[in-house]
């Protein structure tokens, strides 16, 4: 995927290649989509965008994010 700032990002539909999430509280999704994307042809994870109006939330601690994608999820061995 080409260099995008984040107007032109928000301003396009959800799709095959773009995928926005309010937070990570559930990163089930976020795991999935990422897979996805780079099974296929890549694409660009948002956290921190509201859903509905697109509203930009923000990630209030960037690393602890991180970390919650990678902790291993007890009784989980796939997606």
């Amino acid at each position: 995927m080409q260099s995008m700032d984040l107007v032109s990002l928000l301003s396009r539909p959800e799709g095959k290649t773009l995928e926005f999430k309010r937070d990570l509280s559930s990163p089930e999704g976020a795991l999935k989509t990422i897979i996805a994307f780079a099974n296929t042809s890549g694409g660009a994870l948002l956290v921190g965008i509201e859903d509905g109006a697109r509203g930009v939330k923000g990630v209030p601690d960037v690393l602890k994010e991180e970390e919650g994608l990678q902790r291993p999820r007890p009784g989980r061995s796939t997606l």
